[in-house]
Formats: C-alpha cells, structure tokens, sequence
C-alpha cells in the first residue's frame, strides 16, 4: 500500500542501500515537499531524514534538534538538513507524527540557510 506523504510529517521511510554518506536503513525522515505534488500523482517525495546520533553543540543550519516526545519520536533525534532527498513513496512505511509549528519554522529557517536563499 503506498502511503500519500504529508508536509511537515515525519514518517519511517525504508532508505535501504547505504551509499557513501546518505544514510541507509529504516529510518524517520521528515516530508518537506508541499502536499500538492503527491496529490497529483507525483510518485517520490522530498525528505530530510533523522538521526537520532545527537551531536554536542550547535549544528544549525545543518541540523535542527528535535526533543524526545515529540512529533512522536521516542527519543531525540536531529534533523539532517544537508541530506535533501527525494524517495519513492512506496518505500514510506509509517507514520509517525507531525512536526510542532515552531519546528517547522526553525526547519524554514535551516533550509534558507543550507540553500543560501
């Protein structure tokens, strides 16, 4: 059954192989690609996956910290902004929850900067 994503959800996302430095495995990635291109008929979507291997400090624009309990993760876990990707859907296996609104802007703000826009 593929799964139609949505903005600003994370879902569990199958991004088997690894290849070099893109993560591999199973794993939360969060839907940054507005909702209008899968519903009509675009077949991948655009995510940044999660990691939950924290880094001390700060990582910003890189990474955006996501506390545990929320948007439903069990632990905390960091978003990983510079591994923009675009995966099939029928490689989304779950969902897990939305992102807060102030985490959704702070992602904004990460992405502008990554992308220097």
């Amino acid at each position: 059954m593929t799964i139609n994503p949505k903005r600003w959800h994370i879902y569990i996302v199958d991004l088997e192989p690894r290849i070099g430095t893109k993560p591999g495995k199973q794993r939360p990635c969060l839907v940054i690609q507005p909702n209008e291109f899968s519903a009509h008929g675009l077949k991948s979507t655009v995510v940044l996956p999660l990691t939950s291997k924290i880094i001390a400090g700060d990582a910003f624009p890189l990474r955006v910290r996501i506390p545990q309990d929320f948007a439903g993760l069990a632990q905390t876990s960091d978003i990983l902004v510079d591994q923009i990707l675009a995966w099939d859907n029928d490689l989304f296996r779950q969902e897990i929850g939305a992102l807060p609104e102030h985490l959704i802007d702070e992602v904004k703000t990460a992405l502008k900067d990554f992308l220097d826009l």
